[in-house]
């Protein structure tokens, strides 16, 4: 049966292209954020697991706005022939008032970044990045010798951030330190403070500490891991609707970057001019991340959530400085195993008794070799 009144229904919601000829027969599976098209792997990875295992699937990018997610949810929960979809930035929280079910692991997280469409259309929300975190640093990866780190039993952990993908990294994280503590330190620190205290009455170890307070902070634990979009590659909307700059900046320090209005972006100069307006900015902020990575001990290990740039300064710094440092590249890839084998198509892979470990390891290798 041809999806194609499903592929015209989803695009009077998204602002990417879709063609409808490439796809006809197919389940459909994808991505929502503000702009997956302009940067994320996701499609390359799972339509290279789909080839691979024979499923009749196609994965595509949904750029949306804020105003179109709940037209869009709609329209995915009546389309027959979608699988479910990820959740990225920066839906993962506001997307959940909008589904029919939340599971255990995304109810105590609060966050959803895979959501599965039964086949009544009911959509069930899930959250693959706490576990495809810690699998991506205990795990050895394909093409690694070893893991990132053995374990995380006793370690005390910094963590840049608290929205969405922190909220999943500090639970699953908190579960293991037995006996370590994490610390989350967000630019505002109700946020922060909100997120410790979850933690805490989960029976685990968590505290809130200031931005200004990293620096103290960094030189006493064992892992920096940075959930900010301060790295992020490509432009990024603010929720007043306008637009900046993050791949600059290193999470390690303040950021400050000016904002222009949608309809300045698509000046000609507007690159230079949105450069001079950050560039004392950027300054200030290479040179607080730099001091402060160069007084952590080498032995502390830097890891980045971002994947675009392959290498955010944040990254940058802690290399130049000593320090072992790991992008996001197998998280992505870990959490993308997990929703794809054990979520959206599980009861496929049942059906062929393909439902195993050594489904999951080949699934994971050939997303390696497609990213």
């Amino acid at each position: 049966m041809s999806n194609s009144a499903d592929i015209a229904a989803i695009q009077k919601h998204i602002n990417n292209e879709l063609t409808p000829s490439s796809m006809s027969d197919k389940r459909i599976a994808g991505i929502i954020g503000d702009a997956p098209s302009t940067y994320s792997k996701s499609p390359a990875l799972w339509n290279a697991a789909f080839r691979h295992l024979g499923v009749s699937a196609l994965y595509l990018p949904f750029d949306v706005n804020k105003n179109q997610l709940q037209g869009l949810i709609a329209t995915l929960r009546h389309c027959d022939s979608v699988l479910g979809f990820n959740v990225t930035v920066p839906y993962k929280v506001a997307v959940m008032d909008l589904l029919d079910d939340l599971d255990p692991n995304a109810q105590r997280i609060q966050a959803v970044n895979t959501v599965a469409r039964t086949p009544d259309g009911k959509l069930i929300g899930y959250n693959t990045d706490g576990e495809g975190f810690v699998e991506s640093i205990l795990t050895i990866q394909p093409g690694r010798r070893k893991s990132f780190i053995r374990s995380l039993k006793g370690l005390d952990v910094l963590l840049l951030g608290a929205g969405g993908s922190a909220r999943a990294v500090a639970f699953h994280v908190s579960d293991l330190l037995a006996g370590g503590q994490l610390l989350i330190a967000n630019r505002t620190i109700e946020q922060g403070q909100a997120l410790a205290q979850e933690i805490v009455r989960a029976g685990r170890q968590a505290r809130a500490i200031g931005e200004e307070e990293t620096a103290a902070w960094a030189s006493r634990v064992s892992m920096i891991i940075n959930s900010t979009t301060k790295g992020q590659g490509g432009m990024r909307k603010l929720s007043d609707g306008r637009v900046t700059n993050l791949e600059p900046y290193s999470a390690l320090a303040p950021a400050h970057p000016p904002a222009f209005s949608e309809s300045e972006v698509s000046s000609p100069a507007f690159s230079e001019r949105w450069l001079e307006s950050a560039q004392a900015d950027i300054a200030a902020n290479h040179q607080a991340s730099m001091v402060l990575a160069k007084s952590v001990p080498q032995d502390v290990v830097f890891y980045d959530l971002i994947y675009h740039p392959e290498e955010t300064v944040f990254l940058q710094h802690g290399r130049l400085t000593g320090h072992r440092t790991v992008n996001g590249k197998a998280l992505i890839v870990c959490q993308a195993v997990i929703a794809l084998c054990r979520r959206l198509c599980k009861q496929e892979l049942h059906a062929r008794n393909m439902d195993n470990e050594a489904t999951e390891k080949h699934v994971a290798e050939v997303m390696y070799a497609s990213w």
